[in-house]
């Protein structure tokens, strides 16, 4: 009886710790990613951000640049994965903001030593697309008074010449 109910208890831990789910941490601020990159070196971690520039195409995988706003990181992601992210932020544009699960590299060998995470799985948070930038009415009243001042200075040299040359 007390074999069986060993038994019982035993199974019951096992069958428990095979339901937990393990969930990689997720970063948002680069920064304390990079600041822990010596303790978080090759675990699982989740990052979200901006994807910004250009997929850069090494064949079968793809360099793709994440940007949380002030950080930047370098994903090694299958190139068939970041056909996914359709938006690049750059100057008028909004890039995509894709949530990425891979392995943290804090000097990665097969990279030159550079930081980067190797991407397993991809997924668009949010689309980008082109974003209008406004011009302040401060640059709009300094842009009137510099064309007003160019052309005082015009029409009094092109007065001026024509006085001289006589």
């Amino acid at each position: 009886m007390v074999k069986t109910f060993k038994t019982m208890i035993l199974i019951c831990i096992l069958v428990f710790s095979y339901s937990i789910t393990c969930k990689a941490k997720d970063y948002k601020n680069f920064n304390d990613l990079i600041e822990n990159s010596k303790k978080l070196d090759n675990s699982s971690i989740t990052l979200k951000g901006e994807a910004i520039g250009e997929s850069m195409n090494r064949g079968e995988y793809s360099w793709v640049n994440i940007s949380d706003g002030s950080t930047a990181m370098g994903i090694w992601i299958e190139s068939t994965l970041a056909k996914n992210i359709k938006n690049y932020g750059k100057y008028a544009y909004k890039g995509d903001i894709v949530e990425i699960n891979g392995n943290f590299n804090r000097a990665c060998t097969q990279h030159g030593g550079d930081m980067d995470v190797h991407a397993s799985s991809i997924k668009v948070v949010e689309t980008g697309g082109s974003v209008i930038i406004p011009i302040s009415k401060s640059k709009k009243i300094i842009a009137l008074v510099l064309t007003s001042i160019t052309l005082v200075l015009c029409i009094s040299y092109f007065k001026f010449t024509k006085i001289t040359s006589k």
